[in-house]
């Protein structure tokens, strides 16, 4: 149904959706879910036989159903011809699916990510041995020299300083040289020039550049006309194309400007828009840019706006204003070439004519345009930081603006902030002081009792129970009968908790157990407690340090103190070892709070 409650229309009785697999089945044409080609790949002149090329060609298509993205297409399909020729130069060669063992795969692929990856597409060829689907479809654990998550070292505030000033000043150049380009090609269309004046060259040189995208060139050989060169001061045609279009050094210089500003994925700026709405739109200099944002590893969740406030120099809306500006004539060429784009990244990028005026969506060109923009500033004399490419500047950019930036909390407080070394190392202070305090309070409130000999019924053990723990008798019987526990002990007083109020049922954490002086252990218990300290170690890993700080510490240095104070370090592993599956489901149960009242 529609929002206004019709229903919609249904496509005609014979339509039929075209096939992603041309006839001869070695040709791909797919279609993203928003019915936007995703480009042709063509595996017949790929090496092996036939049918070899389209049982795996069929694979990439069956994987294929999901992906939105030209770019992984790309990739999977230049592996999958690499996959051809290295198997045509095999000895001896691998001609069918069947011939794909397990032991041709691991010495095929080695410790190549991108080959790896192929594997979703091999297991589902056809033909392909059961040994070596069960293979690809098990995960594999990454080498040893990759294994663990590195901490990343990303750029201080002052080298992300200096790559915003060095990135806005080679934008704020290409802006004003294609400014006042463009307003000598205003002057001369409108008749402000004369025939004779000193522009008027010109002024009808650039009328044929934002016309056709290229300077004007002879017939014959199609080099640039001496005309041409002689009105734009022999300055050379790449230095000419860019007096109308940006260059790929600026296109990178503006990549980086809003990598800075916004953390941007580069996947996301490849395929971002001009926005199309502005909040104060009523205003006549909209201060407000809404930009709309497709992130495909987000899933249901990747379509997404940022709101841009222009408030001057510096602000993230000003750098969005300057970026629309430099690549705005380039959109205006496209357009009159029958090649519309509302992308937002647009230049030229090459000397030929206007097949080179185009964007940056697909590819690595975005990559490279940021490489040669750091080799232009750095040869102009601007001290750069080095590793200045897209994933070390959103890293930053995400570390140091203290925010989720494009993603959830959760990934920017894993992936972001607890990985970066300057981060940890800034808040190591305070949370070793927190930690510090919390082991304090933890230890002066440990109440929990334990009595370690009675870890079987029988009134022996009752009656130690109520000795040492100093409880009615009745009630020892009932703990050591299991019919008080607790996931981490037994309570002697269910209504009267130190965390509740008198009377009432106790209404907390079963970690505040080890506070309370009703809490009462065993020697049965303490296979449990160990295995709880040692899961608490495991999260510690999992969180960032202001939540392990605030959730976690004071419950780890209690229970840490109480097995410090009751057991061994050599005894604790075997008491780990101990605990039953079902027990160990228990404790999981419990700090994922699905045990709480």
């Amino acid at each position: 149904m529609s929002g206004r409650g019709r229903r919609a229309a249904l496509p005609p009785t014979d339509y039929r959706k075209a096939p992603v697999l041309d006839a001869d089945g070695l040709v791909i044409r797919p279609v993203s879910g928003a019915g936007t080609p995703l480009g042709v790949y063509d595996f017949r002149d790929s090496p092996g036989p036939v049918d070899f090329r389209r049982a795996l060609v069929a694979g990439l298509a069956a994987q294929g159903r999901g992906w939105g993205s030209e770019d992984t297409y790309q990739t999977n399909a230049s592996t999958l011809r690499l996959l051809f020729r290295d198997a045509a130069a095999a000895e001896p060669s691998v001609a069918a699916t069947e011939q794909i063992t397990v032991e041709w795969w691991k010495q095929w692929t080695g410790d190549i990510h991108v080959r790896r990856v192929l594997a979703a597409v091999v297991r589902r060829a056809p033909g392909v041995p059961e040994a070596t689907r069960v293979f690809l479809q098990t995960p594999r654990r990454r080498p040893p020299s990759r294994r663990g998550r590195p901490r990343k070292q990303g750029h201080t505030r002052e080298e992300l300083r200096r790559i915003r000033d060095a990135a806005a000043a080679t934008v704020r150049a290409g802006r004003l040289r294609i400014a006042a380009n463009t307003a000598v090609l205003q002057r001369w269309r409108a008749g402000a020039i004369e025939r004779g004046d000193g522009d008027w060259p010109l002024g009808e040189v650039l009328d044929v550049l934002a016309r056709t995208g290229d300077l004007p060139r002879y017939p014959t050989d199609q080099a640039v006309t001496a005309y041409a060169e002689r009105a734009c001061g022999f300055e050379g045609n790449a230095a000419s194309l860019s007096r109308l279009f940006a260059t790929p050094a600026e296109i990178g210089a503006a990549a980086v400007l809003l990598i800075v500003h916004e953390a941007w994925n580069l996947s996301v700026l490849k395929k971002m828009d001009v926005p199309t709405w502005w909040p104060n739109a009523d205003r006549e200099d909209p201060a407000v840019h809404q930009v709309d944002t497709d992130k495909a590893r987000r899933g249901r969740r990747r379509h997404a706006s940022n709101t841009l406030v222009d408030v001057g120099e510096g602000s993230s809306g000003r750098a969005l204003r300057h970026v629309l500006e430099l690549t705005a004539p380039a959109r205006t060429t496209l357009e009159a070439l029958g090649r519309p784009t509302t992308k937002l990244l647009v230049g030229h990028r090459g000397l030929g004519g206007g097949e080179n005026l185009r964007d940056y969506a697909l590819g690595a060109a975005l990559d490279g345009a940021i490489r040669r923009w750091q080799q232009q500033v750095r040869a102009g004399g601007v001290d750069l930081p080095a590793r200045v490419n897209s994933q070390a500047l959103r890293h930053s950019a995400q570390a140091h603006h203290g925010r989720a930036r494009n993603n959830t909390q959760a990934t920017h407080e894993r992936d972001y902030q607890l990985q970066d070394e300057d981060v940890r190392a800034a808040s190591r202070g305070a949370v070793e002081l927190g930690l510090a305090q919390a082991l304090a309070s933890a230890r002066q409130t440990v109440a929990m009792r334990l009595v370690a000999e009675a870890d079987a019924e029988g009134e022996v053990s009752a009656e130690l129970v109520a000795k040492e723990a100093g409880i009615d008798l009745e009630v020892a019987r009932r703990i050591v009968a299991g019919r008080l526990r607790t996931p981490v002990a037994s309570c002697a007083d269910f209504l009267n908790s130190d965390h509740s109020t008198a009377g009432m049922p106790c209404a907390v954490s079963f970690l505040l157990c080890f506070a309370c002086r009703n809490a009462v252990a065993t020697g049965r218990d303490l296979p449990r407690i160990a295995y709880l300290h040692q899961a608490l170690e495991s999260l510690r890993s999992a969180v960032t340090s202001a939540v392990w700080a605030a959730d976690w510490a004071t419950h780890h240095a209690r229970i840490g103190d109480f097995l410090t104070t009751y057991t061994t370090t050599d005894a604790r592993p075997q008491l780990v070892a101990a605990v039953a599956d079902s027990e160990r489901d228990l404790i999981h149960a419990m700090l994922e709070r699905r045990l709480d009242p």
